[in-house]
Order: C-alpha cells, then sequence, then structure tokens
C-alpha cells in the first residue's frame, strides 16, 4: 500500500489488498487501502480524492454499498466505482441506487478500470462547473465550500457545514426534520443533537456574517429550514 495520505488520493475500500496494488500500479497514483467502515469513518475531511473504488462484500461483514452515501456527502463530486467479485446481475441496480457512478466486475481489467474512471471524472468535472448556486443575496460555491456576498466578503465552510447548508437549499424553505438532516450528512454513523447543533450553530454564524437576508430557522419540535427575506427575494428577482 503506498504510505500515507496526500491531497491527491484514490480510496479503495477492500479487504484484498492485492486490488489496491493493481489499481495503483495501473493509475500511477497515491492509493490508499481501507477494510471495514470503521477505517472509512475515520478519514479526516479534507482530502482531494480522486475517485473511490468500493468493494460490495468486506471481510468485516460490512457492506460497501451502506457506505455510498456516506461517500457521497464527503465528496458530492468525485466518481464512486464499485467493484466486486459476486455474478448477481441485480447487484448493478442496486449499487447505482444506492449512489454509484459505475460498477465493474472482477477481476479488474486494467484498460477497461482507467477508461470508466476517466470517464466518470470527466462528468463530474462538468458538474463543478455548475456548482455555483444563487439564493437571496449570497452565492455557494460547492466546490470550494465557500460563501459570499455581493461585497466580496467569504466565509469557509467545512464539508458537514456545506452539506447541511445544501440540505436545507434542496428543501426549497420547507422543514427538514433532524432526523433526515442527519442520514443526509452524515450517512449511518450516528449523531447526536448536539452535534448536529453545533454544526448547525458554525453555519448559522457564517450566513450572519456575510448575509444580510438568508438564515436558518429553527422550528421547534421539528426541524429547520432555511429563510430568505421577502425584500431580498424581490430584489433576486428583479435582478434576474
Amino acid at each position: 500500500m503506498n504510505s500515507g495520505i496526500t491531497n491527491e488520493t484514490i480510496i479503495v475500500l477492500d479487504d484484498d489488498p492485492m486490488i489496491e496494488k493493481l489499481i495503483a500500479a495501473s493509475t500511477r497514483k497515491k492509493t490508499h487501502l481501507l477494510t471495514s467502515a470503521k477505517e472509512f469513518q475515520e478519514l479526516p475531511e479534507n482530502l482531494n480524492v480522486l475517485s473511490v473504488f468500493v468493494d460490495i462484500h468486506l471481510g468485516t461483514n460490512d457492506n460497501g454499498l451502506d457506505l455510498l452515501q456516506e461517500i457521497k456527502v464527503r465528496w458530492p463530486f468525485c466518481p464512486v466505482i464499485v467493484i466486486t467479485g459476486d455474478q448477481d446481475d441485480n447487484l448493478v441496480g442496486a449499487a447505482l441506487a444506492a449512489g454509484a457512478d459505475d460498477f465493474i466486475q472482477k477481476p479488474i481489467k486494467p484498460k477497461e478500470m482507467i477508461a470508466r474512471m476517466q470517464a466518470r471524472m470527466g462528468e463530474m468535472a462538468k458538474r463543478r462547473g455548475q456548482a455555483i448556486l444563487q439564493t437571496g443575496d449570497i452565492s455557494i460555491d460547492l466546490v470550494h465550500r465557500v460563501i459570499s456576498n455581493p461585497e466580496g466578503h467569504q466565509r469557509y465552510l467545512s464539508p458537514t457545514e456545506m452539506n447541511l447548508l445544501r440540505c436545507l437549499l434542496d428543501a426549497h424553505g420547507t422543514v427538514v426534520p433532524r432526523d433526515i438532516m442527519k442520514r443526509k450528512c452524515w450517512g449511518q454513523i450516528y449523531v447526536s443533537d448536539n452535534a448536529l447543533n453545533r454544526k448547525l450553530h458554525e453555519v448559522r454564524q457564517a450566513l450572519k456574517d456575510i448575509s444580510r437576508s438568508v438564515s436558518i430557522r429553527t422550528i421547534y419540535g421539528t426541524g429547520f429550514s432555511l429563510k430568505v427575506t421577502e425584500e431580498q427575494r424581490k430584489e433576486h428577482h428583479e435582478m434576474r
């Protein structure tokens, strides 16, 4: 296994170390082997991951498909490719439905693997180009995790904080229950209400620092929603 995790890394989640060696030799990129869901969850947040290869059946009895949502939450523009030696045709549909971007059967053919990875990386690059959202008086750069206002003031968000904001944006002002927010932002990891509240506090503070119109509203006992003041909505509509 290549030593250490660098800023450009391919993650290989597989209980067979030869798979990681094959991918490293074929792509000539730094790779990091993980053999369990626990090891994946211990990864630092701020990684520049080029691609993630996920085996379905891990030796720890973990199912790689269970981690796909969490992987996509961490790295929304990183291609996730499922690999397996299982010949069950239903697995292809299950993997794609769970969030995989592609599927490769073992034994891995290096040329096919590289071609698929590069194709998916190209698709993700196009999505990154469309990854700046506007709401109220702020712009949200999903790739660089920066929110900014017309005056040029900016705030950087952590991956989890940006995912919380994106979750609220996707709800278009409707209320997002706590449990759904936790599931969308942390996947299968248990998260306490206090931990959620701390992260939301950071997002609230960032919005307060740069926005006059966008804020997070708490509906006690229910959940949270993103609020844009009516004055700013009118102004934003006229600008468009």
